[in-house]
């Protein structure tokens, strides 16, 4: 290990641990460069290593959007003028934060990328005060969430496969909305029974579903998708158009672009967090424009 400017955290049980042997190459692919090295070792261990890190000028995430999302909370509880950039090399199962941030999805080319790569700066959501870089979602996409974590555990499915048996599980054993009231921009609520409230910085979640096919990633704002109740036939009919990015049209679907959303609910409600699931009746959600500087590849 050489010191320098750079530091790869990485998860060697991402992608049913098979980041761990990917380890080798990638340390061949940076040979000419300098850097430093960890490996996790439980949850929450790649944001302790990138919130302690210091005099590092880029911190590489190594593995799937649980390591990004723990890499960026760890960036972002710094002190604003000491953040150092945020880099990625995807070996997880879903991950949707590289095709946010345009990054390659072939590891080589990956890693090249975060040595010859240009600089770029991001929004940041906020929900309840942990940062994520992709996206927040409540209702239906929750469950789904929580399921795939099963079923990768289970099948050792990943990407959009995982994901998609998920959903089809969820469809047909836990179809039901939730009522809610939302709060747009600090100012106008509305009470509304939904299946799907989904807030985003990047135009996919669950390995490529296409849920909000419009979102850029570095306009300052949050781009909303919600969606009412539907029954089992309807929702069967409309998934592959939601897959594709073919939704939003929908008389059942509403897009919106926001600064801010406030969600309450009486009763407990599933919501995920960049695949991070968690349960409250209250989420605050927020935008942080370019409040991130990440390595993306240098312009063709």
């Amino acid at each position: 290990m050489t010191s320098g400017s750079m530091l790869l955290i990485v998860n060697p049980a991402a992608r049913h641990g098979e980041t761990g042997p990917l380890v080798p190459a990638i340390e061949q692919l940076l040979q000419c460069v300098e850097y430093d090295l960890r490996l996790t070792e439980h949850t929450g261990h790649a944001a302790q290593i990138a919130r302690e890190a210091s005099s590092y000028d880029t911190i590489v995430a190594v593995g799937g959007d649980g390591t990004v999302h723990e890499v960026l909370n760890g960036i972002m509880s710094r002190p604003e003028h000491d953040r150092p950039a945020l880099g990625l090399i995807p070996t997880g199962s879903g991950n949707d934060t590289r095709r946010t941030l345009g990054v390659p999805e072939d590891i080589a080319e990956a890693t090249l990328a975060v040595v010859s790569g240009r600089r770029r700066r991001f929004d940041v959501g906020v929900c309840n005060g942990v940062y994520f870089n992709n996206s927040f979602a409540a209702g239906l996409d929750a469950r789904v969430t929580a399921k795939a974590v099963e079923y990768k555990a289970t099948t050792k499915r990943s990407g959009l496969w995982l994901y998609f048996t998920a959903l089809i599980h969820v469809l047909l054993n836990e179809l039901y909305p939730h009522h809610v009231r939302i709060t747009w921009d600090g100012s106008e609520t509305e009470e509304a029974d939904l299946l799907i409230v989904a807030a985003t910085i990047g135009a996919t979640y669950g390995g490529g579903f296409k849920i909000t096919p419009d979102a850029v990633p570095d306009d300052g704002l949050l781009e909303v998708c919600t969606i009412d109740p539907l029954s089992l036939p309807q929702a069967l009919l409309r998934l592959p158009f939601v897959i594709i990015g073919k939704h939003t049209g929908m008389k059942v679907v509403h897009m919106s672009r926001r600064r801010s959303v406030l969600i309450e609910s009486d009763e407990p409600m599933p919501a995920q967090i960049d695949g991070e699931v968690l349960v409250e009746r209250r989420f605050e959600i927020s935008i942080l424009p370019e409040a991130v500087e990440c390595i993306v590849p240098a312009e063709r």
